[in-house]
């Protein structure tokens, strides 16, 4: 796990966290205003902030090391990740937003924005990282 890796995760993390921030506190607010009862209070929510970050720090460095063990350096660095962005964002994205469908008493249509918000934050990060490891230029000859 060279700088290259560290870079990632961090980069993963800030990207990652905006996006989600965009996402939820954002595209989402609306909905969640109207559902507010599925929620803790904002007053214990923000004294949990902190498992929220280490939530996303996980996901950040598993993301990354996970591309880090299969990335091929003789490929396009793009199409890797956006591949990758998108076979993550199928394996978390997709089976969270079928059981919370199926277990949360929560509006079909908020539960929808969500896995495909997530699951277009999860590509986007995927392409970064793909950017991040794009091979260094080949020496002259």
């Amino acid at each position: 796990m060279g700088s290259k890796f560290w870079l990632a995760v961090i980069v993963v993390f800030i990207v990652f966290a905006i996006l989600q921030f965009v996402v939820h506190g954002g595209i989402l607010s609306k909905l969640y205003m109207e559902n507010s009862h599925l929620f803790k209070d904002a007053a214990v929510q923000k004294k949990m902030i902190f498992w929220h970050l280490i939530s996303q720090l996980i996901f950040a460095f598993l993301f990354c090391f996970i591309y880090s063990k299969g990335f091929e350096p003789n490929k396009g660095f793009a199409g890797q990740g956006f591949r990758y962005g998108i076979y993550l964002g199928l394996i978390v994205c997709l089976p969270l937003a079928i059981t919370h469908y199926a277990v949360l008493a929560a509006p079909g249509k908020m539960l929808a924005l969500q896995g495909i918000l997530n699951f277009i934050t999860v590509v986007i990060v995927g392409i970064i990282l793909g950017a991040i490891y794009k091979p260094g230029p080949k020496p002259a000859m």
